[in-house]
């Protein structure tokens, strides 16, 4: 069946984006009650956040001692990028919770 066109397709593409976005969460919906993110609770979505955000922070630290010990390159631009991300999205989180 033929999908018809979106009637504002840059707006749809810039939720898009906006959605794949680590650094943009959202705690929850107009239709959910407050507290609740997809049948998780703000305080679970906090926690699972701390722990990618300490995966990620470890996984640069240890591209950072590789470096110093002279055995390959430091951690790249991107994996900063996505940890800087991951801590804004964990602070927005903790922010929610009062």
């Amino acid at each position: 069946m033929h999908k018809p066109a979106a009637r504002h397709p840059r707006r749809s593409l810039a939720r898009a984006r906006r959605r794949s976005d680590p650094g943009h969460i959202h705690a929850h919906g107009a239709s959910r009650p407050p507290g609740e993110a997809g049948g998780r609770t703000v305080r679970e979505a906090w926690m699972a956040a701390v722990r990618v955000r300490k995966a990620m922070q470890a996984r640069i630290v240890r591209a950072f001692r590789r470096h110093l010990a002279g055995q390959g390159p430091g951690p790249s631009d991107e994996e900063l990028l996505i940890f800087a991300r991951l801590a804004v999205a964990e602070q927005r989180l903790m922010r929610l919770l009062g």
